[in-house]
């Protein structure tokens, strides 16, 4: 499960127009934009070849409307995970293997892709995905997570249950594509949604949301 960590809680974040998270499913007009900054991202950081999305895109954008921060994320209950691949076995039960009961896999998501301009706008998707995910009926969050990502969501005061290593040697051929990324030491790893927002909560890091 999801805890706090001890140290300094980050300082909040500078005052301006609150973001809003928009969403883009397999048919949303604006998913094509999406999909392109996300797979220009991850050419740029890792040279990688991005070439599956997940079915739900989410953006974060600019006072311009130019995207700044992206990410996708699929249910469980839809088939099996991308990470799968590396567990083997099916999330719920490396979970219950930890010692948390076993969730429903309609109430766990795989969050994927995470890209942003800056880092500090990845922050901000971060805070408000959270919220939607949760509003969206999920309890625990799954992803692969690099070392970078890992210390930011340590900084946010969240440390993810960590699932197993991320071994490319299990992807075949489909490692080529990744580029440098497995340099980067991926893990996989779960939280627990609503012991997160408490976290930031504490922190006050709540969103703040447009009305």
């Amino acid at each position: 499960m999801l805890s706090l960590i001890t140290s300094a809680p980050p300082a909040p974040l500078p005052h301006r127009a609150a973001p809003s998270l928009r969403v883009h499913g397999p048919q949303d007009a604006g998913r094509e934009a999406v999909e392109a900054f996300i797979h220009r991202v991850f050419a740029e950081r890792y040279g990688a070849d991005v070439r599956s999305f997940a079915p739900v895109l989410v953006s974060l954008r600019d006072a311009e409307g130019e995207i700044v921060a992206a990410a996708g994320y699929r249910s469980a209950d839809g088939g099996p995970l991308f990470l799968e691949r590396y567990l083997g076995a099916p999330a719920e039960q490396m979970l219950a293997a930890t010692g948390v009961p076993a969730p429903a896999r309609a109430h766990i998501a795989e969050v994927g892709h995470l890209a942003a301009a800056r880092a500090g706008e990845g922050r901000r998707l971060i805070l408000l995905l959270g919220p939607h995910l949760a509003a969206e009926g999920y309890r625990w969050v799954v992803s692969t997570l690099t070392e970078e990502l890992r210390h930011l969501f340590l900084r946010l005061g969240i440390a993810p249950l960590s699932l197993g290593a991320a071994d490319p040697a299990l992807l075949g051929e489909g490692a080529a594509h990744w580029g440098s990324y497995y340099d980067h030491h991926p893990v996989v790893l779960a939280g627990q949604i609503e012991l997160a927002l408490k976290a930031l909560a504490r922190r006050g890091l709540a969103p703040r949301t447009e009305a």
